[in-house]
C-alpha cells in the first residue's frame, strides 16, 4: 500500500475509507466511522459468512 492510497475499512463487505489517524499520532484506525464496524462484530461477520459458504454445516455446531 501505498501513501497516497487510502486505507479501507477491513469490516466485510465495506468499501468505504477507514477512520483517519488521529491528530496526536498513532496508527491510522481499520475500521470506517460506522460504529457497527469493529473488531468484534468484522469477526462474527467472517463466521457468518464462513458458515454460509460451508454448505451442510448445521447452523449452531460448536
Amino acid at each position: 500500500m501505498s501513501a497516497n492510497s487510502p486505507k479501507t475499512c477491513i469490516y466485510p463487505g465495506c468499501e468505504r475509507p477507514a477512520v483517519p489517524p488521529h491528530q496526536l499520532g498513532g496508527p491510522q484506525p481499520s475500521f470506517c466511522d460506522l460504529d457497527e464496524h469493529n473488531a468484534l462484530t468484522a469477526h462474527q461477520e467472517r463466521q457468518r459468512l464462513a458458515n454460509e459458504s460451508s454448505p451442510g454445516a448445521p447452523e449452531g455446531d460448536r
